[in-house]
């Protein structure tokens, strides 16, 4: 990939590094911030060997058709908040991709994106030392997928028959992240987005089962869940500290938090 110098115009960008093939942007950021590597770094890779999501998950990362990179932050923040950075960058991708492509996404809280119900991003965020990480994974350009995963994912290239320049879309992104990021270390929550981010979240006014961790290996990777034994809420949006409001069935509400469940609208 080749970027021109307006990627450097934009506030968060202060360092980008490009590989054609590394194991996982998230490992390279991790390494280039223990030796002391600027806030602000960009790490992009044209594929990845071991591509990694949340709980664990793989992300497939083949070569020339999808987005991975990672960018290394240092934000003067307290530990707890660094969750909501997660949702700041599902919704950079999601602006970015409606206002300059006008494709329309809804986000899976907390860490996806979805185009007509199939995810075509994957975030994972981790605090390291000093420095935090965030990982982004886009289906850009796939023209297939596994037999295993076809039914949930997708790409932008399957559902609007285009292809794009992955370096566009980065610049993009990247620079509507930079206006949330900045934002949201002056307030320190996401007051300022709330309605804007229930406006794009897929569970918003629905019923969604609540998955613990302890259980998500157990159950097929599927977004149609019929087991019994799960609880069902009624998703009411998210929270200024990015937890998600929930109602159960006696009308009790309770607030969700990223590292505890996973969730799946009822179907």
């Amino acid at each position: 990939m080749i970027f021109t110098s307006s990627i450097y115009k934009i506030p968060i960008i202060k360092n980008v590094i490009v590989y054609d093939e590394t194991d996982s942007t998230n490992n390279r950021a991790k390494d280039f911030g223990k030796n002391g590597c600027v806030d602000g770094t960009l790490v992009i890779s044209d594929c990845q060997t071991a591509g990694r999501g949340r709980i664990g998950r793989s992300f497939s990362s083949p070569s020339g058709e999808g987005i991975y990179m990672s960018l290394l932050l240092k934000p003067e923040i307290d530990e707890s908040l660094i969750s909501q950075v997660t949702l700041l960058s599902g919704l950079a991708i999601s602006r970015a991709l409606n206002n300059d492509f006008q494709i329309n996404t809804n986000i899976k809280w907390p860490n996806d994106l979805l185009l007509n119900q199939k995810k075509i991003t994957g975030i994972l965020t981790e605090k390291c030392e000093d420095f935090i990480v965030i990982g982004i994974g886009i289906n850009v350009n796939n023209k297939q997928f596994d037999e295993s995963i076809k039914d949930i994912a997708t790409s932008l290239y399957l559902e609007t028959d285009k292809e794009y320049e992955r370096e566009e879309l980065i610049e993009k992104i990247m620079k509507e992240f930079s206006d949330l990021y900045f934002t949201f270390l002056k307030e320190q929550n996401l007051k300022s987005i709330i309605d804007e981010y229930n406006s794009k979240l897929i569970s918003y006014d629905k019923d969604i089962y609540v998955i613990p961790y302890e259980m998500t290996g157990k159950l097929n990777n599927s977004y149609q869940i019929t087991d019994d034994t799960l609880p069902i809420f009624h998703c009411m949006g998210i929270a200024p500290d990015g937890s998600l409001i929930c109602r159960d069935s006696s009308g009790k509400l309770s607030q969700l938090n990223t590292g505890e469940i996973s969730i799946r609208n009822v179907h």
